[in-house]
């Protein structure tokens, strides 16, 4: 069994690259997961620190970390990533790669101690699990799903920036192991698949490539985004609040 993760954020078009993978022969590449793996690194991490502590190094029963010193980092990562494949990826039995696509990984979701656990965790215990690292320019995340109802257009860029110098990062020290991908290379370009499909060893005709690129996402589209329409109204009534404050404000400016 080879392991292939989809690492990214919200409305990188990374359900358009899922969509690809997972027509590819012998291939089950699951959705998010709310963020799964990243709870199980930060554990592993946890416990490695654990045994760190001073406390921990007392054999004695009434120590107050006793025991801890005792379970294996290794054995711990281990069993947690095959309990993760057996209940949660469940490739079938002609499964060839499995993984998962997931989208929390800028600061707003983990910080990056926790981001770099859970790469590690994905690396270290998957046995030559390679990830694929989706990014995409912050001004059309901007304009994209839930996004474009966020007004700190600031923090948008800076979470998106960030996310990207990250994943940069890990790029880097993985190697060949990771593949950097943005959302442009493919965006209505078949042939954009093309430098990864070659980095996978996986060959697609044309026809595949060309069907997979022109499907679109239609979820958290104006039509269909229920939360999009809350977060329109509340908008529209801070803005109208704002509006009439700094209208009472002037017009107390002129009676004084």
């Amino acid at each position: 069994m080879q392991y292939l993760f989809v690492v990214t954020y919200g409305r990188s078009g990374s359900t358009v690259l899922l969509n690809l993978l997972n027509r590819l022969e012998g291939y089950c590449i699951r959705g998010e997961n709310n963020g799964i793996a990243n709870h199980l690194g930060m554990s592993v991490s946890v416990l490695a620190e654990a045994q760190e502590h001073p406390h921990a190094k007392s054999h004695n029963p009434d120590a107050p970390w006793f025991g801890i010193n005792d379970p294996k980092v290794e054995s711990w990562g281990q069993k947690l990533a095959g309990a993760f494949v057996e209940e949660i990826l469940r490739p079938d039995p002609d499964t060839r790669v499995t993984g998962f696509k997931e989208i929390r990984f800028t600061a707003h979701e983990t910080t990056l101690a926790e981001y770099e656990s859970s790469i590690a965790f994905l690396t270290q215990y998957f046995p030559g699990a390679r990830i694929i690292f989706n990014t995409r320019d912050w001004r059309e995340v901007a304009e994209s799903g839930w996004w474009r109802y966020e007004s700190n257009m600031k923090r948008i860029r800076d979470l998106i920036e960030d996310a990207d110098r990250r994943f940069e990062a890990s790029a880097k020290a993985l190697g060949d192991r990771a593949f950097l991908i943005d959302y442009a290379d493919y965006k209505g370009k078949p042939d954009g698949f093309r430098p990864l499909l070659e980095w996978l060893g996986e060959e697609v005709d044309e026809t595949l490539l060309a069907s997979v690129s022109q499907n679109w996402l239609v979820h958290l589209q104006k039509s269909h985004d229920d939360r999009g329409k809350f977060l329109r109204l509340k908008r529209a009534l801070s803005k109208r609040f704002a509006e009439r404050a700094i209208k009472k404000s002037g017009e107390t400016s002129m009676l004084s």
